[in-house]
Formats: C-alpha cells, sequence, structure tokens
C-alpha cells in the first residue's frame, strides 16, 4: 500500500496531521472530525488497532522492517509527524488566536462543524429506524456532555491514567473533543498546560547543561503526570480503536450515524456566542496556572445581538462552511483523477501484469491510472493493507490467493460463484470489493482456434483456482475433462503416479495449471508419460515465463500443437479493464 502513495499525498497526510493536533488541542473541537471529513477515518482506526500483541512480537524480535509494515507505520508516521509539529507551530497560533478573537475563532469552527455534518450526512445512504435513532441517541449524547460542569483538579496518577485513556476520543471518536473532556474531568490546566510546560523547561535546561530539576521536587512531580497521562493515552487510542474498528466492521450503518449524531451535538460546544467562565477560589478571587492565566471552568452561552460584531462572527461562519466544502471538492476531484490497479500475489517481481497495464497505459495516454504489485505473504495482509489502499479501483488476483480471497470480498459475479475462485476485483463506488474470473474467458478464447471434432476430452494438471477456470471453459466448449493431481482427491479423479499412457492417448487436449516449470525453476514439469503424446495433441501451459516450458517443450518433441499462458494473460487482463471500466 505504501508505494501507491505519491509525494503529494504524503505531504496532505501530513497537513491533515497539522490540523488534526491543532483541532485536538482546541476545547469543543474533535480531531477525529478533521479524519472523518478528511476521508481517513477508518484507515486511522484499522492502522491503530494494528498495535497488537503481533505487533509487539515483531518489535521484540527485532523484526523492525515488519512491525513498521504491519502497523501501516508510513501512514501513522506521517500524520503523527503532523500532529507534533503541529503542537509547536499551528496550535501555538491558534492559542494566540483563541486569546484575542475568540468570537471569529469560534465562528469558524462552527462553520466548519456544520458543513462537515452536511459533507458527512450527504454521502450516508443507509437510513433506516435503526440508523435515525443512533442519529439521536449521538446527538443527545454529544449535547449533553457540553452542558456538564467540570470537576476539581486531580493529580493522583490512577486518575491521570484514565484522563489519557477517556480525552484521546477525540482523536478516535468525532464529534468528541478530548480537551474539552479534559476541562469536564479538571485537569485540563494540569495536563495539556502545567505538565507541558514543565517538560518544555527541561528540555531547555538540559540543552543549557542545567540539570537542577532533578532535585526540584514539583518538576519531578509534573513530569511523573504528564508520562503516566502520555501512557493511558497511548493504552487509550489502541483499546479505542480495537473497539471501534469491530463496530465499524459489524455495525457500520449504526456507528457511523452515531458518529454523525455526536458531531451534531458538538456544536453546542462550539457555539461561538458564548462567555468564558473562569475558575474562582473560596474568596471569589479568579484562580491562575503556572503561566498566570485564568483557567477555564466552564462557557455560559447567549444569543448574538443584532450588530456589526455578530454579523462579522457570522461571516466567519460562512468561511468555516466553504473551507470544508472546498476541502470535500477538492478530495472528490483528486479521488476522481487518480486510480490505483495492482496485483496481489506471493513473489510476484516477475509480473506479467503490472509491465502489460505499464505499456497499455502509455499506449492509449492513461494518464489518470498506475498498476504496482501487492506481493503478499498471507492472505490476511490483503485486509490489513491492501485494502487501505488510497483510489484503489481493481485488482487482478494471482497464485497461491485465488481462492482464499474470496472470503474478504463483498459479492462475486455468478461466474465467479459457479467456479469458485477469483482472478479480478472491482472496487465499486460505495467501496464493495466484487469478484470476477476473467481467466475461463482468456483460456477459452485462445484454446477455440486449435479446436478440432477430435478434441473432446481434456486432462488438467492441478487442482487450484486456476484450474477451476479452465475446467469451466471446457464445459461451456463441450468437452469432459479429468483433473490429476499428486493426490487422490475428491476433485482429481487421477493422480500422477496412477495416470497412464491411455489415459494420455485418450485425452487430446493436456492442460497445466501446476507453476510446476515456472522461471526459475524451468527444469521441472507435470510428471506424467510423454511418450504417449501424439501430433494430434493439443499441449497448453498457463505459464508464460518462460516462453517455452520443460512440458511444452517435451511436447513440441512429439510434434503436439503447443501453448503457452501468455496469450491467455493477454485476454484476461483486457476483459478485467473492461470490468474496471463499466
Amino acid at each position: 500500500m505504501e508505494n501507491t502513495r505519491t509525494f503529494s499525498d504524503k505531504f496532505f497526510l501530513v497537513l491533515k496531521g497539522l490540523v488534526m493536533g491543532a483541532a485536538n488541542k482546541v476545547p469543543g473541537v474533535s480531531g477525529g472530525v478533521v479524519a472523518f471529513v478528511a476521508g481517513f477515518y477508518e484507515e486511522f482506526i484499522y492502522s491503530l488497532q494494528k498495535v497488537n500483541g503481533k505487533a509487539f512480537k515483531l518489535l521484540v524480535s527485532g523484526r523492525f522492517k515488519s512491525f513498521y509494515t504491519y502497523v501501516n507505520g508510513r501512514f501513522l508516521g506521517l500524520l503523527f509527524s503532523g500532529m507534533i509539529i503541529s503542537y509547536f507551530s499551528i496550535s501555538k497560533l491558534l492559542d494566540y488566536l483563541i486569546k484575542h478573537y475568540e468570537l471569529y475563532v469560534w465562528s469558524v469552527f462552527f462553520g466548519m462543524i456544520i458543513a462537515s455534518i452536511y459533507s458527512i450526512g450527504k454521502e450516508f445512504k443507509d437510513w433506516k429506524i435503526t440508523t435515525y435513532l443512533a442519529l439521536c441517541i449521538g446527538t443527545l449524547i454529544g449535547i449533553s456532555i457540553s452542558f456538564l460542569d467540570p470537576a476539581t483538579e486531580n493529580d493522583n496518577l490512577l486518575f491521570v491514567f484514565f484522563c489519557g485513556i477517556i480525552s484521546v476520543s477525540g482523536m478516535t471518536l468525532p464529534g468528541f473533543s478530548g480537551s474539552f473532556i479534559l476541562i469536564l474531568l479538571g485537569n485540563y490546566v494540569l495536563l495539556l498546560v502545567d505538565s507541558v510546560n514543565a517538560l518544555f523547561d527541561t528540555f531547555y535546561e538540559i540543552f543549557s547543561g542545567d540539570f537542577s530539576f532533578t532535585s526540584n521536587l514539583e518538576r519531578i512531580k509534573m513530569l511523573k503526570v504528564l508520562a503516566v497521562f502520555t501512557l493511558g493515552s497511548v493504552v487509550g487510542l489502541v483499546t479505542f480503536s480495537h473497539i471501534l474498528n469491530y463496530i465499524l466492521k459489524h455495525y457500520k450503518s449504526i456507528s457511523l450515524a452515531s458518529i454523525l449524531g455526536f458531531i451534531v451535538g458538538s456544536l453546542g460546544v462550539v457555539w461561538p456566542w458564548k462567555n468564558t467562565v473562569f475558575k474562582t477560589d473560596d474568596a471569589g478571587v479568579l484562580m491562575q496556572d503556572t503561566n498566570g492565566k485564568h483557567i477555564i471552568e466552564n462557557y455560559e452561552r447567549y444569543l448574538p445581538a443584532l450588530n456589526t460584531e455578530s454579523a462579522i462572527a457570522v461571516s466567519y461562519v460562512i468561511l468555516g462552511i466553504i473551507i470544508v466544502l472546498a476541502l470535500e471538492y477538492y478530495g472528490h476531484k483528486t479521488r476522481q483523477s487518480k486510480r490505483i490497479f495492482g496485483l496481489v500475489g506471493k513473489n510476484i517481481d516477475y509480473s506479467f501484469s503490472r509491465t502489460y497495464f505499464k505499456n497499455k497505459f502509455k499506449a492509449e495516454a492513461v494518464r489518470d491510472a498506475s498498476y504496482v504489485n501487492f506481493d503478499i505473504a498471507t492472505i490476511s495482509a490483503f485486509e490489513n493493507s491492501v485494502k487501505l489502499t488510497p483510489h484503489l479501483k481493481g485488482l487482478n488476483v494471482t497464485i497461491p490467493y485465488k481462492e482464499t480471497i474470496i472470503p474478504y470480498l463483498g459479492a462475486l459475479s455468478p461466474d465467479a460463484q459457479r467456479i469458485g475462485a477469483v482472478n479480478t476485483i472491482k472496487i465499486d463506488k460505495s467501496g464493495k470489493y466484487i469478484g470476477y474470473n476473467t481467466d475461463f474467458y482468456g483460456f477459452k478464447k485462445v484454446l477455440q482456434p486449435y479446436l478440432q471434432t477430435a478434441h473432446s476430452k481434456a486432462l488438467i494438471f492441478g487442482t487450484g483456482g486456476a484450474s477451476k477456470a479452465v475446467a469451466f471453459a471446457l464445459e461451456e466448449l463441450g468437452i469432459s475433462y479429468q483433473l490429476v493431481s499428486r493426490l487422490a482427491s475428491n476433485s482429481a479423479t487421477l493422480t500422477y503416479k496412477t495416470l497412464s499412457e491411455e489415459d494420455i492417448k485418450s485425452h487430446l487436449i493436456l492442460i497445466n495449471c501446476t507453476p510446476l516449470g515456472t522461471h526459475p525453476n524451468t527444469d521441472v514439469c507435470p510428471d506424467i508419460p510423454y511418450n504417449s503424446i501424439t501430433k494430434t495433441h493439443v499441449l497448453f501451459d498457463l505459464i508464460y515465463n518462460p516462453e517455452k516450458t520443460k512440458f511444452l517443450a517435451l511436447g513440441e518433441k512429439q510434434n503436439a500443437t503447443i501453448i503457452n499462458g501468455l496469450k491467455m494473460l493477454e485476454y484476461q487482463a483486457e476483459k478485467a479493464w473492461e470490468i474496471w471500466n463499466t
């Protein structure tokens, strides 16, 4: 997947991280909303939930590259890099703007949330009683949270750990502002101001060669608080992602409707016309944090007056709406103007498909498409990485995944259903993965011109996905067949040990559907009595590299007609292209 990200993809992913980081710091705004509207929410959640026991084993065993790939490291790295940069830049600017232009900043956010609701709601199609109910419940929860009274500050480390777990929901759950939740828990200043300032001061002193902080008990306490809060945030991030990934996978429509409700409910928090209520002590004196700033307790909302200031604020609401709609339009145009296709298989550096489509795109001036190999070690990686590829529109599938890929698909074409194997996948507009089989089409197209009346029976060597497509094509051509395998089975009526000379003589079409003879192992072939082959035989090898396998060479020696798999691949590739574009 990572190889399909262009430089612009990576650049914009960092920018999204910048915006997400800034949103996470502002009370009332959720970084999860940014991820949701920008279209990378599901990849974000899925990548986070890959931080699991398997990832830990890869890490401790020193398999860092495998760990990086398994957790979708480049995606998370770029995104979190943007968040870190944001914390030291954009979020600081945001602090300044909120201090001096609070009404207008909240107005922009309010407009952006409104546009986000419109944008998400427009794309959501599965409206029914359950999803409407989920929307209402989510909205009520979001509104209720915005009107809760905050607790008092608590630096107990167990409570701080709990704060970390809960506050990170703003990143994983759109509509819930992590920083606002910290205000409600009473620990916003402690965890996002005082402890962070303690870390900044510590780094500054270390770089200055001053290690006196080691004897500063208050400083050590703040660093402990920050460390525990960070640990809680990591635990919360991973835990929430596992839960949300399960929910999104099994209850996607209800989940999305609930999230939309949370976002609607968050409008109560980002309502621009409000007065900030600051904490006071028992004597009624305003309390201050370690930077001398007044501590926010909550907000007192009111309706806007009809004046110039309110008119300007409304214009900023409109600006926020325009920003989100412009980003949505840009994202839509980008998705339309870029298409990724590829081949899923194992050890496929030799692959015909990538070169074929690269040349096709060049010859036909197809400038909006590219073709890549997804060389995966196990079929589970299809779910873990291939499906997360941006702009993916279609796939070819080769050995050994033509059958095992079926459970990962949303639907099968009638032919693929009957064959029981898939070599072409189309991703439709709704994101559904639909499996097709074009192997049988390519095989049938190539074999037909060579058929004569005597060619009524065939032997198929191999019982994998390719052999099933070949068998289906032979049935359509009215040719009977028998499967030959190393071991006897329900599907294979013959084995190489029981195969006789008479079997070869009575079946004038011999088809190799095994990988035997594929480059670089070109000195092997199916173990059959080649001396029984005659000039009337047709030998078809699905392998194309080398051009003439040992199987074909031995048949040619007996004056038989020989056909390799290259033309079949070309026909099936063109059929796949037709499917992808209809």
